[in-house]
C-alpha cells in the first residue's frame, strides 16, 4: 500500500506527541529545573493562609503559579506536565496557522521542533514557559486576524506569565503599527499599549502590595540604585570573561552540536531571500535577536531561548525548501541518540539538589549518549531534591499524585 510523504508526517508528528505525553507523565515531580517546584511552592503557600511569595524570591509569575498550583493540588505533578507540554505543543500549531498557513504543511513544522530535543524535553516539566509561549501564539495570532482587544488581553496574560517576554510584546506593537504611528496615527498603538499593560499589571497586584507598591523587588542591573551585578538571577558575574562562554555554550547547545553549522549557512541562504520590508520578518529577527541579547546577561537556562529558536525555525520553515528542512530534522533527531562534546566542564558542586555551577572548561573532544537517550537511562531523580521543602505535600509530590490528598 502505497503511503504519502505527509501522511508520514502525520503518523511521526502523533507518535513524537505520544511521546513527550508519555515524558511528561513518567517525569512526574522530577522536574530538570527547581523553578516548577518554586511555581508550586507559591501556590501552596498561599492556599495555606501564609501571603503570597513569589516563586523565585523575585517578581513572581502570577498565572503559571495559580494554574500549574492549581492543578497540581488537585491533579498531580504528572498531569501537571501533560498540560504544560500540550499548551507547548499548542503553541507550535497556533504559531504555524498565524505566520506560515500558506505552506501548507503544519505537520513538517511540528515535526521541525518537536525534533530539537531540548525544547521537547524542557517543555515537559510543570514550568511558566511554554504557558507564556502559549498566550504570545494567541496574541500574535489575534493580532494578525484583527482581533486586536482580544490580542492585547493576551499579551497582557502573556506579561503575567513571563515578565520577561515584554522585550517581545511592546516592539511587536510598535512595529504593527509603525505604518500608522509614521502619519501620526496613535489611537491604536496607544490603545494596545495601555490595555496590554493594564491586563499585565493586574495580576501583579499582589506582588506590589507585597513590596508597599514600590519597585524593590527588582534587581536588574544598572536600573536600581543598589547594581549589585553579581550573579543575578542565578546567572554568572557580569563581566565578559563569565558571559561569553556559557553564551555560546548553550546557543550552540540548543541549535545542535550536529545542525549548528548548517543551521548558519541556511541563515546565509535566508537573508539572501527575506522580504526585509514584510512586518512579520521585522517581528521575527527582532524577538531572535532581542532574545539572545537579553539572554547574554543572564545565560542559565536553556529554557530563557526559546523563543529564539522557535522563531529562527519559522523563518527557515518559511524560506528554505523541504530538502534543506528535512535535512536539519534529521540531525536534530541525531541528537537524540548520541552528541559529541568539544569541552569538559569542571562543575563546583556535583550534588544533583545542588545548582550547577562552572568553575573552569577546558577543550576535549568526547562522544556522549544522546539527550533522550541521557533522559531515559538516567537514574538520577530531583523529586526528592524538592520534596524536602514540601511539608505535608512531601509524599504525595514524590508520586506525582494530587497534593489535596496530603489532608
Amino acid at each position: 500500500m502505497h503511503i504519502k510523504k505527509n501522511n508520514y508526517n502525520i503518523y511521526i508528528t502523533s507518535l513524537l506527541f505520544l511521546f513527550g505525553v508519555y515524558i511528561a507523565y513518567t517525569r512526574g515531580s522530577n522536574f530538570s529545573d527547581a523553578d516548577s517546584f518554586s511555581v508550586i511552592k507559591t501556590f501552596l503557600l498561599l492556599l495555606d493562609g501564609e501571603g503570597y511569595n513569589p516563586s523565585r524570591n523575585a517578581y513572581g509569575h502570577p498565572i503559571p503559579e495559580f494554574l500549574i498550583g492549581i492543578m497540581s493540588y488537585n491533579l498531580g505533578t504528572r498531569v501537571t506536565n501533560i498540560f504544560c507540554f500540550l499548551l507547548f505543543f499548542l503553541s507550535i500549531i497556533i504559531f504555524y496557522s498565524t505566520f506560515l498557513k500558506k505552506i501548507k504543511n503544519v505537520h513538517l513544522f511540528i515535526l521541525l521542533i518537536i525534533s530539537n530535543s531540548y525544547l521537547l524535553l524542557d517543555n515537559t516539566n510543570s514550568i511558566d514557559y511554554p504557558i507564556a509561549l502559549f498566550f504570545l501564539s494567541v496574541g500574535f495570532y489575534f493580532l494578525k486576524n484583527q482581533k486586536n482587544l482580544l490580542s492585547y488581553v493576551f499579551f497582557g496574560m502573556t506579561i503575567a506569565c513571563r515578565p520577561n517576554f515584554l522585550t517581545f510584546i511592546y516592539p511587536a506593537i510598535v512595529i504593527f503599527f509603525f505604518h500608522e504611528i509614521k502619519e501620526k496615527k496613535f489611537k491604536n498603538f496607544f490603545v494596545a499599549s495601555l490595555v496590554t499593560t493594564i491586563i499585565g499589571l493586574l495580576f501583579f497586584i499582589p506582588l506590589f502590595d507585597l513590596h508597599n507598591y514600590s519597585l524593590n523587588f527588582l534587581e536588574i542591573p544598572f536600573l536600581m540604585d543598589k547594581n549589585d551585578s553579581i550573579r543575578w538571577y542565578g546567572g554568572p558575574k557580569m563581566e565578559f570573561s563569565s558571559l561569553f562562554p556559557r553564551f555560546v555554550y548553550k546557543i550552540y547547545l540548543i541549535i545542535g552540536v550536529f545542525s549548528s553549522f548548517l543551521f548558519l549557512l541556511f541563515f546565509k541562504n535566508i537573508i539572501k531571500k527575506i522580504k526585509f520590508t514584510e512586518i512579520d520578518n521585522i517581528i521575527f529577527i527582532f524577538i531572535i535577536f532581542i532574545n539572545i541579547f537579553v539572554f547574554y546577561f543572564s545565560p542559565t537556562k536553556i529554557l530563557l531561548i526559546n523563543p529564539f529558536i522557535i522563531f529562527s525555525y519559522i523563518l527557515i520553515f518559511k524560506y528554505l525548501d523541504k530538502k534543506k528542512i528535512y535535512l536539519l530534522i534529521i540531525l536534530n533527531f541525531l541528537q537524540w541518540f548520541i552528541v559529541y562534546d568539544l569541552v569538559n566542564i569542571k562543575y563546583k558542586e556535583k550534588k544533583i539538589c545542588w545548582a550547577r555551577e562552572a568553575i573552569s572548561y577546558n577543550f576535549n573532544l568526547s562522544i556522549q549518549k544522546g539527550k533522550i537517550i541521557d533522559y531515559l537511562t538516567n537514574k538520577s531523580d530531583t523529586k526528592e531534591c524538592y520534596a524536602q521543602f514540601m511539608g505535608i505535600y512531601s509524599d504525595n509530590f514524590k508520586k506525582g499524585l494530587p497534593l489535596k490528598l496530603s489532608k
